[in-house]
């Protein structure tokens, strides 16, 4: 199965950017500590624009990517009816995406 790379842009409510975070740092440790198959997992914060932020993420494959989103459910809730996050996650973002590319080789 090909590596999964994911990059994640999105732009924070106002006021939310310290607890956001304090969040995004505490996921990114668990992240690296329970998933073998994650490669890179990082998130940056706009110099200029602290409310935009993006990460990028790489799994070795489709399974450790399907991995993540059940341990992000287990450790923040449900996704809302037809998303992707948890809702916890999702209520930090005025507007966000999410595009997946391939490695070209």
């Amino acid at each position: 199965m090909p590596q999964i790379n994911v990059l994640f842009r999105a732009k924070l409510k106002a006021g939310r950017e310290q607890k956001f975070c304090k969040v995004a740092s505490e996921m990114t440790k668990l992240t690296h500590a329970e998933h073998d198959g994650c490669i890179s997992f990082t998130f940056h914060q706009h110099i200029e624009h602290p409310n935009d932020i993006f990460a990028y993420e790489q799994w070795r494959d489709q399974d450790a990517f399907h991995a993540h989103f059940a341990r992000l459910a287990t450790v923040y809730g449900a996704p809302n009816e037809g998303g992707i996050l948890p809702a916890f996650l999702e209520g930090f973002f005025e507007e966000f995406q999410a595009e997946m590319f391939n490695v070209i080789e």
